[in-house]
C-alpha cells in the first residue's frame, strides 16, 4: 500500500517527504548544539565568579596565630549570593582535613587537587544540585597541629541560576529554529512549485494526448 502510493506520487510530494525531514533533523541538530553552547558558556562565566570568590578567601587567610584564620568578605559573599540568586557554601580547611572553616561537607573533587590550578566540578550538596569551585596552594608556615602544609579553598554555589539562563537561552534558540524551519519549508514548497512547472505542464500535455499522437510536444 505504500510503495504503490509512493509511485503515485507526484515528483514535488517526494522531494518534500526528503527534504522536510532532513532539515527538520538539522534543525534539531542545531538546538542541541545551541544548548551545549549555552551550558558551557553559562559554566565560564559563573565559573569566573565563583574564581573570584575563592580568590577572596584565599587573601583573607592568615597564618600568623599558627592556627588557620579566615576573615570572610561579607561585602563580596553577599553581592556573591545575590548573583547566583541561591545558596552560596564555602570551605577553607588544609589538605589532610584536621583544620576546617566553614562548611566542613562540602562534595569533594572527582580527582585529586593541583597546586595552583583551579577545578570545577558539579555536585549535589543536601539534596541541593550545586557548582563548585576548588583551589589548593600552599601554606606559607606548617601549623601548629603538623598537618600538611597545603591548603584547600572551596565554594559552591546553588545551580539554579545557571540552569534558569541556560533554559531561557535554549527555549529562546528554540523559537527562533522553529521559525527558521518554518520559512524554510514555505521556501521550498514554493521553489519546488516554481521549478517543477515546466515537468507539470509537460505531464499536463502527455496525458491529454492519444498514444498514437506522434505530433512534438510544445
Amino acid at each position: 500500500m505504500s510503495w504503490n502510493w509512493v509511485r503515485r506520487a507526484s515528483i514535488r510530494v517526494r522531494l518534500l517527504a526528503l527534504l522536510l525531514p532532513a532539515m527538520a533533523l538539522v534543525t534539531a541538530a542545531s538546538l542541541w548544539l545551541t544548548r551545549t553552547d549555552a551550558v558551557a558558556s553559562a559554566n565560564a562565566a559563573y565559573d569566573r565568579s565563583l574564581l573570584g570568590a575563592i580568590k577572596a578567601l584565599d587573601l583573607n587567610v592568615s597564618t600568623a596565630s599558627g592556627g588557620l584564620s579566615v576573615e570572610l568578605p561579607y561585602r563580596l559573599f553577599e553581592f556573591f549570593q545575590l548573583t547566583a540568586t541561591g545558596n552560596v557554601y564555602f570551605r577553607v580547611a588544609t589538605a589532610d582535613s584536621l583544620v576546617e572553616i566553614g562548611n566542613p561537607d562540602l562534595p569533594s573533587p572527582p580527582s585529586a587537587l593541583r597546586t595552583g590550578q583551579p577545578m570545577f566540578y558539579d555536585a549535589t550538596y543536601f539534596g541541593e544540585s550545586v557548582r563548585v569551585g576548588a583551589f589548593m596552594r600552599p601554606l606559607e608556615q606548617r601549623l601548629n597541629e603538623g598537618g600538611e602544609p597545603q591548603l584547600v579553598i572551596q565554594v559552591a554555589e546553588s545551580t539554579s541560576s545557571r540552569e534558569q539562563f541556560t533554559a531561557s537561552f535554549v527555549r529562546r534558540a528554540a523559537v527562533r529554529d522553529i521559525l527558521l524551519l518554518v520559512l524554510m519549508s514555505l521556501a521550498v514548497v514554493m521553489g519546488l512549485t516554481l521549478a517543477l512547472r515546466p515537468m507539470a505542464s509537460l505531464a499536463v500535455q502527455t496525458r491529454a494526448r492519444a498514444p498514437d499522437d506522434l505530433r512534438p510536444l510544445q
